[in-house]
């Protein structure tokens, strides 16, 4: 079992902790909220409970909120923790060490995969935590197909990762700064002469019930044993290691060893280091394969965790306790603040009419509309764009820079997506703030549905949807009308559409959609309310509305993310591009057009009587320049031979054609 802890670390297991007379052993509820609630009590803090897991912890100056462990934390930097492999991408952008790999959702295509690699390998969901679905060191057909039929069951898509020998360490980063780090131990048992595997295992699990960390986690799982070929009933020798299974997790039954003292600092540098690519999470779990037998340590990260269990540190089964709760509520209530706009100005602040024609189309089935139009506006304002997958990717300027998931920015919080998502929750949220009441839609009278979208305490921009019809519950519908009403609307609707999205935790980009007889006038009038806050509204609805003035709800959400960037002096280029080859009758006009509107760049395309292509660009030079790149791909059925181009006089056309 010593290869599971770092060298020199056996001393820890001398003694095992008990913390059986903790007054927690006994609580209700969950752990971590318990531990960081007790602790804000000892700080001589206020905390409110909200539900599912949502407290606030507060004083005279600041409130904190709290998702279970995780306070404040970003839903899309949440969401890339979340998907493993997209956590790896970030990470690797960025220099840390991650094992090599690749997600799958075919086994054959897997495992052609695996046999190139020509190492052992490990197995996992994308999208599951605490060791779901997980086997490690997978070795041959036999045993891959059960490792990959375990995780196919959690997650269409598999990840498949080369085995890292080591020890399983998980680092717990509070503020990009290492607080604690516990060796996870897989599940085992030490023999007795007498007891049987499972008599042991029962005599264990004891013992966990008496840990407030371990309590829940009962030993269940014994992949590894059945694998060695020994038998529950099997008698072990005295003083004999029996690991049980392969995964190196608490939450599978294993044990946690908090020996932060003896970690090599190269090692947690690197855990700091990846924490650092998720800017939007206060407290970060790490977990890392460490390897120190060798003549240097070796560490590659290989998950990321943005709700670490906080209570393996506090309650450790072996080594030195560590106060998460204390470094996480100093770290919170010391940082300083996020700036917040000053409410005294117009609270109506209306969107720009948007210019591009003709509509975005996404490249491919997997890409998104909304991130084609923040790309769009991020070209068109001279920012630079990253790509991480199809639904994430990050927005730039200068040493700034915003992630976003599909249309939804990183500073959005977690709690705000999960109360946009639990219409129950929201609708009490909603009715404690005097802007929901379910007898609305249950009266004789007619109600219109209208749309309001509010970036960061403004409102920017309001459709009417036309009568609504959709029952009880106010789910609103904008398919046959999108009239924009933006000038129009009542400045008390204005202020109940902001009073809205801070009953919703606040998040920086919302929709808004109020049922009401009239939006142009009072609400004290007439029958109305508030029926949904959304996180990623559909930007499409306002950008081309089916009557007056469309909203570039996309530039409006980048000027006010990116308020410093210089967009007086953007440098725009106008070039002409003979694209040459097997480039006619391939969809060669119809991608380019595609591609060219996605990032905001104007002109027009033809094919030409030899069998060539034409191509006229108007756009900012960023854009030009990685359109010429893609021009020189061309689409999939294309065989681009060559693209010449030449600089051209400027002429500030706004739509980008296609001529047949």
């Amino acid at each position: 079992m010593m290869e599971h802890i770092p060298v020199g670390a056996d001393k820890l297991f001398a003694v095992e902790n008990d913390f059986s007379h903790s007054p927690l052993v006994d609580r209700e509820g969950d752990i971590a909220t318990a531990l960081i609630s007790a602790e804000a009590q000892q700080q001589e803090l206020e905390v409110k409970r909200y539900k599912k897991l949502v407290f606030e912890v507060l004083n005279k100056h600041r409130r904190v909120t709290f998702l279970q462990n995780s306070p404040e934390n970003s839903a899309v930097y949440s969401y890339c923790a979340k998907q493993k492999h997209i956590a790896k991408e970030i990470m690797a952008r960025k220099g840390v060490a991650v094992p090599e790999g690749g997600v799958f959702t075919d086994i054959e295509t897997a495992w052609e995969y695996v046999e190139a690699l020509n190492s052992a390998v490990v197995i996992k969901p994308v999208d599951r935590a605490y060791g779901t679905g997980v086997t490690t060191d997978v070795r041959g057909r036999e045993h891959f197909e059960s490792a990959w039929d375990y995780a196919s069951g959690y997650s269409k898509e598999v990840l498949v990762e080369r085995f890292i020998p080591g020890y399983d360490l998980r680092v717990i980063v509070v503020g990009e700064k290492a607080v604690a780090a516990c060796a996870r131990i897989p599940a085992n048992v030490v023999g007795d002469g007498q007891s049987t595997i499972q008599e042991l295992v029962e005599q264990k699990n004891l013992q966990r019930e008496r840990n407030p960390s371990l309590q829940t986690d009962m030993i269940k799982r014994f992949d590894l044993l059945e694998k060695s070929g020994r038998l529950l009933t099997d008698v072990p020798a005295a003083g004999e290691h029996i690991q049980l299974t392969s995964v190196a997790n608490v939450s599978a039954g294993g044990d946690a060893v908090q020996l932060i003292d003896l970690v090599p600092a190269k090692v947690l540098e690197i855990a700091e280091r990846a924490a650092s690519c998720f800017p939007g999470l206060a407290q970060v779990g790490v977990d890392l394969m460490v390897n120190d037998r060798g003549p240097e340590v070796e560490a590659r990260v290989i998950e990321i965790n943005s709700n670490p269990g906080i209570s393996d540190a506090v309650f450790p089964s072996y080594g030195r306790p560590v106060n998460v709760p204390e470094e996480l509520l100093r770290f919170v209530f010391n940082r300083a603040e996020p700036e917040t706009r000053d409410d005294s100005g117009d609270r109506l602040v209306p969107a720009d009419p948007y210019a591009f024609a003709p509509r975005v189309r996404a490249p491919s089935r997997e890409e998104s509309e909304q991130a084609g139009y923040i790309t769009q506006a991020a070209y068109t304002a001279n920012l630079s764009v990253e790509h991480i997958s199809p639904y994430i990717y990050r927005v730039g300027s200068g040493d700034e820079s915003v992630m976003f998931y599909q249309g939804m920015p990183d500073r959005t919080n977690v709690i705000s997506r999960k109360v946009s998502r639990d219409r129950k929750w929201l609708h009490e949220l909603l009715a404690q703030a005097g802007l929901y009441d379910p007898a609305v839609t249950d009266g004789p009278t007619e109600l219109c549905q209208y749309r309001l979208i509010v970036i960061d305490g403004r409102v920017v921009a309001g459709i009417d949807g036309g009568l609504y019809t959709g029952g009880k519950g106010g789910v609103s519908r904008y398919l046959e009308q999108r009239r924009d009403i933006t000038e129009s609307i009542h400045p008390e609707f204005v202020g109940a559409a902001i009073r809205a999205v801070g009953a919703a935790f606040k998040p920086y980009f919302a929709g808004v959609d109020i049922l009401a007889e009239d939006i142009e006038s009072a609400p004290g009038q007439q029958s109305w309310q508030v029926s949904d806050v959304m996180c990623n509204p559909n930007l499409s609805i306002h950008h081309f509305p089916t009557e007056g003035v469309g909203r570039d709800i996309a530039s409006a959400l980048l000027r006010s993310l990116f308020p410093n960037a210089d967009r007086g002096g953007t440098p725009v280029r106008c070039i002409y591009a003979i694209v040459s080859g097997r480039v006619q009758g391939v969809g060669y006009r119809d991608w380019i057009q595609c591609l060219a509107v996605r990032h905001g760049v104007s002109g027009w395309v033809r094919n030409l009587p030899h069998g060539d292509v034409e191509i006229f660009l108007e756009g900012h030079v960023k854009a030009i320049d990685e359109l010429l790149a893609l021009a020189e791909q061309g689409p999939p059925r294309a065989r681009v031979a060559a693209v010449t181009a030449r600089d051209c006089p400027l002429t500030e056309q706004r739509a980008f054609l296609v001529y047949r």
